[in-house]
């Protein structure tokens, strides 16, 4: 993370001249949705003319914005960095609005490559179960995958439903790829039997992958909604905040994710059962 410290100095002056003005900020995101001219822009945001033609100076002298044909629009380099600038505001407003979920909770299960993505989740909802309703968070999830059609999950934890919910989703010709660990493996096998388990894996639209080592997040993404939760820094799984969204930009940050387990994990076959069973014997 070192790279972050050597990159203040060249990019604290851009964020100071993008966000110090307000006027400037109101342009350039009028200017998002394609060309406009002084006066679209002057209507858009309520602006006088003079506050609009001396930052709008400024803006083209640091090839932000363009002069084309008497209308204005965002260069390439100004679009750029605009958008930084919302993947920080919503980075932030992310942190604002789930600090339970990111505080005293161990999030080294989210790669460096999309921990810089972690923006997309600033329109999510947080699901936390209480004394009245300690079953909160695992009775919406199962209502929200009777509607899915496609299941991809990466979990170190189990619940007895889990198998006879899954079952069911496979009946319907759902299609589910599961990436598990050992101990997660093991209490499936202990559960509904090998006998079981090897008819199950024989349904071609199911997929069962084994992680290697421990795992220190759990999350479920399907074709309309993405569900993630965290350990806590003492180790263990918090069954009380599960973090929801059904935007689009939130499900494609958990398939990449999904996709992060999936290339470090192993298909199951039957003869890796027969070890898994023999190893924690």
């Amino acid at each position: 993370m070192k790279h972050l410290f050597d990159l203040y100095g060249n990019v604290q002056e851009d964020l100071k001249f993008m966000v110090k003005s307000k006027i400037r900020l109101q342009i350039m995101l009028c200017l998002v949705d394609g060309p406009k001219t002084s006066k679209e822009i002057k209507n858009y945001h309520g602006l006088s003319f003079p506050a609009i033609f001396s930052n709008m100076k400024r803006l083209i002298e640091e090839d932000l914005v363009q002069k084309v044909d008497g209308t204005f629009m965002l260069s390439s380099f100004g679009r750029i960095k605009l958008y930084s600038i919302f993947n920080f505001y919503n980075a932030i407003k992310v942190s604002n609005n789930f600090p339970d979920l990111f505080l005293n909770h161990d999030i080294g299960g989210v790669p460096d490559f999309l921990m810089e993505e972690i923006g997309v989740f600033f329109d999510s909802n947080m699901v936390e179960s209480s004394r009245a309703d300690i079953y909160k968070i695992h009775n919406n999830f199962k209502i929200l995958l009777k509607d899915s059609n496609e299941i991809f999950g990466v979990s170190p934890i189990s619940h007895p439903d889990y198998m006879d919910i899954f079952q069911d989703l496979l009946h319907n010709d759902v299609k589910a790829c599961l990436v598990l660990t050992d101990d997660i493996i093991k209490k499936t096998l202990d559960t509904v039997g090998f006998e079981n388990m090897r008819v199950l894996m024989e349904n071609k639209n199911l997929k069962i992958r084994r992680y290697p080592g421990d795992l220190n997040i759990a999350f479920t993404v399907t074709n309309n909604f993405m569900s993630l939760g965290f350990f806590g820094d003492d180790g263990v799984y918090d069954q009380s905040k599960d973090l929801i969204s059904k935007k689009s930009a939130a499900i494609e940050w958990t398939k990449k994710l999904f996709d992060y387990y999936y290339q470090k994990s192993e298909e199951v076959e039957i003869d890796i059962l027969v070890q898994i069973m023999a190893s924690q014997s």
